[in-house]
This record gives structure tokens, sequence and C-alpha cells, in this order.
């Protein structure tokens, strides 16, 4: 999945949300292996949330959402679903969270943030990092940060390569 997001641009991605099941009835996981299963065919499947009345899939390849919209009242497995657009907000590219890996884990969070900044200022502004086991989460704010991000994969910082994903 990681990859694909990487090699594809931000408009390549797309969600529709889909009702027309019971979770009542059946159960959330039993929805969103169907719903996986009923709309591989529109392209790579990242993310499917199943909630009570309704699930939000997320799809990345050419043309994804058109393709799930022609599975509109399609049957699966006993309940047909109705599927409609989810758009992504007109600034949605301008908000990114990145996963950070490769640094040197003996500096301090200081450190690292600091260099993590240095790293994404001509891309963008740091708005919270968290750090976890050997790995940091960046949140960036940025004009177009989300395709932009990736270019920074490889990077050097204190002679180690970074990996952006």
């Amino acid at each position: 999945m990681i990859h694909t997001l990487l090699s594809n641009n931000y408009s390549d991605i797309g969600r529709v949300t889909v009702t027309g099941y019971d979770t009542r009835l059946t159960p959330h996981e039993d929805v969103e292996s169907a719903l996986r299963k009923h709309f591989n065919s529109c392209g790579e499947i990242t993310d499917v949330y199943v909630l009570n009345s309704r699930a939000h899939i997320y799809l990345v390849g050419k043309g994804v959402v058109p393709k799930a919209l022609q599975l509109n009242g399609s049957d699966v497995g006993g309940w047909n679903v109705s599927v409609k657009p989810f758009p992504f907000s007109e600034n949605a590219n301008d908000n990114v969270v990145v996963k950070v890996e490769g640094y040197d884990t003996s500096l301090s969070e200081i450190d690292i943030q600091s260099a993590l900044c240095k790293l994404f200022s001509s891309y963008g502004t740091i708005k919270e990092l968290l750090f976890s086991q050997g790995h940091a989460l960046a949140n960036i704010c940025g004009k177009d940060i989300a395709d932009k991000a990736p270019e920074l994969d490889g990077s050097d910082m204190g002679g180690r390569k970074i990996a952006v994903r």
C-alpha cells in the first residue's frame, strides 16, 4: 500500500461512501471483507472503514471513483449497495502525515525535530511530530505537500538516508 500511494499522485486517490448493509445482521468484519472483494476491480483498496450504517472505501488508481460508482445498486451477498462519491476537500493535498525512518535514533528528540523541520522547510511546516519505536510521524502542512513529501525519501539526515512514507 505505501509504495502504491507514493507512486501515484494525490489525484489518483479517491473515496466513496457505501450504504445498504445492516451491521446488526452482518458483523463488521464480514461487511469489510465483502466490500473489499466487491470493489477490488475498481483499483487498489487501501482502507475500508465500516460504520454502523455506512462504510468509507479509499481507493488508489486511475478513475477509481467513477469505477466504484458503476457498482451502485449491485448485489453484495444478498444486500444491494448504494455508492456515492465522498470527495476530499479542495485543500486536502496541503496536509499530510508521513512516517520517517532511518535517522539516528540515539539523537535526542529535539535534535531529530530540528533536523526534520530543516528538511521539510522548503515544502511546508511540521505542525505535529510524534515519536515511536524507531520512527517519527510528522503532520506537515504546505502547498501540495501530499505530492511533494515523497521526494524527500532517501534524503540525507546526519549521514543516514531516511525513508519518508
